[in-house]
């Protein structure tokens, strides 16, 4: 069993469900929604269009990830941008979407300031972008059918880190992060549950 989220090579080796967008991973999470009776392409595109701006739980925790940034903009005394939006689904790049499964792609210094986000247009680049001081993670958002014919929204992040360094440097981001990317996975959940409720 994965221990806080850490994924072990032995463990990765019998691992069911691996996404195809990354050779391995080290750093994992899941969180799933309560049963629905929406029909899994339309939990799907709800996923695609959902705005996490929506929910003001979100909103604030998205907000604390601009802390860094602007007290190092305060310290260098350098203009911090104040109009930018949040960071957010839109900021990732699709990698597949079928009537049961989206996945986002995103790669980048997590655990800096600014997160080095670097600039991914589609799956192929994805897939071959290959920089040693950088991770690549994947979201996967999957419809998963249960007894009785509803169905379960399941979200899954995997992170894959190309050697020892980064592995160490994301490690004690990953530790601060993922209770707060818990609440907000399940937020987001909660949103297209109740956005799908509502027709939306």
């Amino acid at each position: 069993m994965a221990f806080f989220g850490y994924i072990g090579a032995k463990e990765y080796q019998s691992w069911q469900g691996k996404t195809p967008f990354l050779p391995a991973f080290s750093f994992y999470e899941r969180h799933e929604s309560a049963p629905m009776s929406a029909r899994p392409e339309d939990m799907i595109n709800a996923v695609g269009q959902l705005n996490m701006n929506d929910d003001r739980v979100i909103r604030s925790l998205m907000s604390l990830r601009r802390l860094p940034t602007s007290i190092a903009a305060f310290i260098t005394r350098r203009p911090s941008d104040t109009t930018a939006e949040l960071f957010g689904l839109n900021d990732f790049t699709p990698l597949h979407q079928d009537a049961r499964e989206l996945s986002l792609g995103l790669a980048g210094q997590f655990w800096r300031p600014g997160m080095g986000v670097a600039t991914i247009t589609d799956a192929h680049q994805f897939l071959a972008f290959d920089d040693p001081h950088a991770v690549k993670l994947v979201v996967r958002f999957q419809a998963i059918e249960q007894p009785g014919g509803k169905h379960v929204l399941r979200t899954e992040t995997f992170i894959f880190c190309p050697n020892r360094r980064t592995t160490l440097a994301l490690a004690p981001y990953w530790a601060a992060i993922r209770p707060a990317s818990g609440w907000i996975r399940r937020r987001m959940l909660a949103l297209v549950q109740r956005h799908l409720a509502l027709g939306d």
